[in-house]
């Protein structure tokens, strides 16, 4: 009896916590205890075969754009429309800066890095890194270069494949390694030559293992948890990679700075590299007597996210992008003849010609909003007390826009789940609501870098290729899985023809 009257206490306690915390927050599902709404979550993914944007657009419907839905204990307000969510994110922006940092990210991290730290350490690192990008030839023609000469290589190993001129390939390894080799020259120096694509595809496996092992369940994991052992196998899975990346990471570190003792390695300026910058800044702040973030940790953290963050989610999207326009052979064509009116078929697309491609300019806004490679964001925490649509969210709220509902919101995006690059043709400027590089002072500081590599790496493929699809390799716009942190499509093959 003392047993059963104990958990009956532990229950009303819960139950009143929750009902005291709805109270000051916006309308959504009942939470049970201890796990929230996660098995109505569940039940709408593997019982109703829902994805997981699917599953949040049913509350949106019933408990309006503006919602609370609860992973255990943590109460998650969703902002699902575009003017609600750029007035709080954009307008309140200085109220949405800090990451809600989900145990699991930060056993290692520890408020390192770019991604998932905090505060004044954030800002600096944020800061450090536009900063360096920029200097390495963001958004000028250094930039451009870089990227072609990888692209030139990537069709040279293209077509050494081909037989009699053509050849079935499927196309994701040669978008992973040649985005890869891009951010690893900016950060490094270095690229992976064909001596050194297993290292390279080994590192890769390693970072798609993390994404593998990190799902919206896992922001339940917390201390007191982390050491059952179906939470501890899992987590295993997901710290083990990074360890093995970090690994990577600290061993080109470690050379940079022997390389420097040794004389062969000369820091000049700024540096050559993001590696250098970050050494040189180590360096001023140590002669000036500075406090300040900038150790070998943070560098070791902030790689770890520019190189797993850099690549893979722009070579996912090509991936992407080229499912669709093979699905799409209408949209092809009309992509090949406007590029080929502007190029003239003697030359390649250069970023200066982006003001001559409104179609091809739609077609990569398309792909990001068919795409959504991002189908549930990091939340952030409220800094105070701010006002949301209608509501007023109270300080240290967990709260997200979600980008993918944002940009299938059927107000705007009539037949959402069509893939349609006309639909900003008409004027109505809907490409301002494709926010798949999010919202406010958190959006990914790589969108141009981004932007610039589908522009240029998609285009040439079109104005040197023939492409078509194999019939025995089909590709699909349904994803490998509901839950990953990067919403992947399923593999399949292009046939490439020489022009």
């Amino acid at each position: 009896m003392i047993a059963i009257a104990v958990l009956l206490g532990i229950i009303g306690f819960f139950l009143l916590k929750i009902f005291l915390q709805r109270r000051k927050l916006p309308p959504g599902p009942f939470p049970l205890p201890i796990i929230g709404n996660l098995h109505q979550l569940a039940y709408k993914l593997y019982v109703k075969n829902k994805t997981f944007v699917e599953a949040i657009r049913e509350w949106i419907e019933e408990y309006g754009s503006v919602h609370t839905f609860w992973v255990g204990p943590i109460a998650l307000v969703n902002i699902c429309d575009y003017a609600t969510a750029k007035d709080a994110m954009v307008k309140k922006g200085n109220t949405f800066t800090d990451r809600v940092s989900p145990y699991l990210l930060n056993i290692i991290r520890k408020n390192r890095g770019i991604i998932v730290s905090n505060g004044l350490p954030w800002q600096e690192q944020r800061r450090f890194a536009l900063h360096t990008l920029r200097n390495f030839g963001l958004g000028r023609n250094i930039i451009e270069e870089r990227i072609m000469f990888e692209f030139n290589i990537a069709c040279e190993g293209l077509e050494k494949r081909l037989n009699n001129g053509e050849a079935s390939i499927n196309p994701f390894k040669m978008f992973e390694l040649l985005v890869g080799n891009i951010i690893n020259r900016i950060l490094f120096t270095d690229r992976f030559d064909e001596n050194d694509e297993k290292t390279f595809f080994e590192l890769k496996a390693k970072a798609h293992a993390t994404m593998e092992h990190f799902t919206i369940f896992d922001n339940f994991i917390d201390e007191w948890n982390i050491r059952l052992p179906l939470i501890s196998q899992r987590t295993k899975g997901f710290l083990e990679p990074i360890e093995d990346l970090l690994y990577f990471i600290r061993g080109q570190i470690q050379r940079r700075k022997r390389d420097i003792e040794l004389g062969t390695h000369q820091l000049d300026g700024e540096g050559g590299d993001f590696v250098d910058a970050f050494l040189v800044q180590m360096k001023k702040d140590k002669e000036s007597h500075t406090s300040t973030s900038f150790d070998e940790e943070m560098l070791a953290m902030s790689l770890l996210d520019l190189w797993i963050a850099g690549q893979e989610t722009t070579a996912v999207t090509l991936n992407w992008a080229f499912c669709f326009l093979l699905l799409n052979p209408e949209v092809r064509t009309r992509l090949e003849e406007e590029l080929l009116s502007v190029t003239k078929g003697e030359r390649p697309l250069s970023i200066t010609d982006r003001p001559n491609t409104p179609f091809y300019n739609a077609t990569i806004a398309e792909v990001h909003r068919c795409a959504s490679i991002v189908p549930f964001n990091l939340w952030r925490n409220t800094a105070e007390d701010v006002i949301v649509g209608s509501y007023v969210i109270p300080k240290g709220t967990a709260i997200t826009a979600a980008i993918s509902l944002i940009m299938t919101d059927e107000k705007f995006f009539k037949d959402k789940y069509e893939f349609n690059p006309s639909r900003y043709i008409n004027g109505d400027r809907l490409e301002h609501m494709v926010v798949a590089f999010g919202l406010g002072k958190r959006s990914c500081l790589g969108e141009s870098l981004a932007q610039a590599e589908l522009y240029l790496i998609m285009g040439n493929l079109l104005l040197r290729y023939v492409l078509s699809p194999d019939p025995s390799h089909l590709p699909s716009t349904e994803a490998q899985n509901k839950l990953e942190t990067i919403r992947q499509c399923q593999p399949y093959n292009i046939i490439f023809r020489t022009r």
